[in-house]
């Protein structure tokens, strides 16, 4: 057995309080060879276990039960020195950890980084090093790995960054890769080939995998073997077949339940808390998605472009089209949903929409006004009332200085909304109350909430100035499937409520297909695909919407 981790118990240090277990009573082992699975929410433990692993936890703020245990190949490496460890890391055992940008060092290239490792533990010479730093970018898929290795990280897109904190993990040849969730926020696309990819070199290098995630669909790409942890416990291990087939916690169906099917359309996504009660939850009915031809349109985009300028040397700029030639329409209550991958245009297109971006050309009305080219005095400030905007990332959304009362009552000041501060608060505490917040956290400030938290005080911003029209760019990617449910819960509720239209922008296919009406798929600025979203999803006439489609993580099938 190479890993074995027994009773393993952790507890932080706040001040001279010893605060509860971030994780209690973890067992599990790892054979030579195979890929294992630890699978739960953020906040369930997974990262810490694999941080103590190895040996990365902050040992002045960190208590380890004395019943607990870390082997690795028979050898006890818990409490092992940092001599030990640090002979065991890179070399024995590497780690990828989640987002490459804070994981990258700036300030080096690539190849400083990768070169690193190489003369560190195998004591290579830099001409030796370069070689094979050249050899390793090439073999996890960075094209012209000569010149990409004298790139900065900044010059790399997500994908290829993740593609360099691969290359640097199997530098040295190590038996164990740690991959903490390496494929999250990726596209379905570069997703599938970060998979393939640790899978390969898996196969090629005899290499055991503990890949960690919150998406048990993409476990059952990857993984033989499962742990299901929450709240620093485990709640169910054992083959992947035996836990997908027959899963015996709750817990464990809850989140195989949460996201959103492929085949079906529920009226309602699940939540881990229907699978809680002492009674399994009951069948939820169709929600029916489409357009009429008596829909009443509320935006019309025609022929939409737009451009930005890329320096060329010192004193030429090329013009580069982000959005060529955009068009659509967007009824009342209803969705269109906009798919592609990183660089498709699709971001660029929900900011001119909004009015972030200045469009370069075309047409862009809404409700007859000419919104792109206002001629009427505080034209624009009307329209920025009436389209709204959720961003990707609710940690930098929101601005930290801000309690939530206050983030809530400045739109409504800005925009005239409430006869004074009294009327304000009541309006932000209601708005609190609609998305599922105490009352407790209008006096609170965003770091006190979790990422979930967050996205809902960012929709209840968007609605306090009642929008006829919402913009949601990658809201939910980022975020647990289960809060993620939530969230599509919501927005799905607020459209019911308010008859709000939806321009939802996402890689994530499932997502789009079951909150969709229309669907737009862009590539390379092009929109390449429109129209109903089951009938783009079910019967696709572009070879570049199979392609996307056939990205999608199934999930386990028997």
């Amino acid at each position: 057995m190479l890993l074995r981790v027994k009773h393993l118990q952790i507890s932080f240090r706040a001040g001279k309080s010893l605060l509860a277990p971030a994780v209690r009573d973890v067992s599990f082992e790892l054979a030579e060879r195979t890929t294992l699975a630890l699978v739960g929410e953020s906040g369930s433990g997974k990262s810490v276990t694999a941080l103590s692993i190895l040996g990365l936890l902050p040992r002045h703020l960190t208590e380890i039960a004395s019943h607990s245990s870390i082997r690795w190949q028979g050898r006890e490496v818990l409490r092992g020195s940092e001599t030990t460890l640090r002979a065991l890391r890179g070399r024995q055992m590497a780690m990828i950890f989640q987002e490459p940008m804070s994981s990258l060092n700036p300030v080096f290239t690539v190849g400083d980084q990768l070169m690193e490792g190489l003369r560190l533990h195998l004591g290579m010479t830099r001409r030796q090093a370069r070689a094979r730093a050249e050899e390793l970018l090439e073999e996890v898929g960075i094209p012209e790995p000569r010149r990409r290795i004298r790139a900065y990280p900044h010059q790399l897109s997500g994908g290829q960054q993740q593609r360099v904190m691969i290359a640097m993990a199997i530098s040295c040849e190590p038996s164990l890769l740690i991959a903490d969730e390496p494929t999250t926020a990726l596209d379905v696309t570069i997703q599938r080939q970060i998979l393939e990819l640790i899978a390969n070199l898996q196969r090629q290098r005899n290499m055991s995998v503990l890949f960690i995630t919150h998406d048990l669909a993409l476990v059952s790409e990857i993984a033989s073997q499962v742990v299901v942890m929450k709240q620093g416990e485990v709640r169910e291990a054992g083959p992947l077949q035996q836990v997908f087939a027959a899963p015996r916690d709750p817990y464990t169906r809850a989140l195989l339940a949460c996201r959103p099917p492929l085949g079906e359309r529920p009226r309602r996504l699940r939540v881990i808390e229907d699978f809680l009660g002492t009674t399994p939850p009951a069948p939820m009915p169709s929600r029916t998605r489409g357009s009429e031809a008596n829909d009443r349109m509320v935006l019309e985009v025609r022929h939409v472009g737009k451009d930005f300028l890329i320096p060329e040397g010192l004193w030429r700029r090329r013009r580069f089209p982000a959005v060529r030639d955009a068009s659509f329409r967007l009824a009342r209550g209803k969705t269109v949903g906009i798919v592609g991958e990183s660089g498709s245009g699709k971001t660029t297109l929900g900011l001119t929409l909004a009015g972030l971006l200045q469009a370069d050309r075309g047409d862009i009305q809404f409700v007859g006004e000419h919104a792109l080219h206002p001629e009427q005095e505080g034209s624009a400030l009307r329209r920025k009332r009436r389209i709204q905007i959720v961003f990707q990332n609710p940690y930098a959304s929101l601005n930290p200085r801000f309690t939530v009362g206050h983030i809530l009552t400045e739109p409504l000041l800005l925009h005239g909304i409430g006869g004074n501060a009294p009327a304000r608060e009541r309006l932000a505490r209601g708005l609190l109350e609609r998305v599922g917040l105490p009352a407790t956290a209008f006096e609170r400030y965003p770091h006190e909430f979790s990422g979930g938290q967050r996205q809902r005080i960012a929709i209840a911003r968007c609605l306090a100035v009642k929008p006829d029209i919402l913009i949601c760019d990658e809201s939910v990617s980022a975020l647990d499937v289960s809060i993620q449910a939530q969230v599509l819960n919501l927005l799905q509720d607020l459209q019911d409520e308010y008859h709000m239209s939806y321009v939802f922008i996402s890689h994530d296919l499932a997502v789009v297909h079951y909150m969709s009406d229309q669907v737009l798929v862009m590539h390379d600025g092009d929109v390449v695909e429109a129209g109903d979203a089951d009938a783009v999803f079910n019967h696709p006439q572009h070879a570049y919407t199979r392609h996307l489609l056939s990205a999608i993580p199934r999930g386990w099938h028997p």
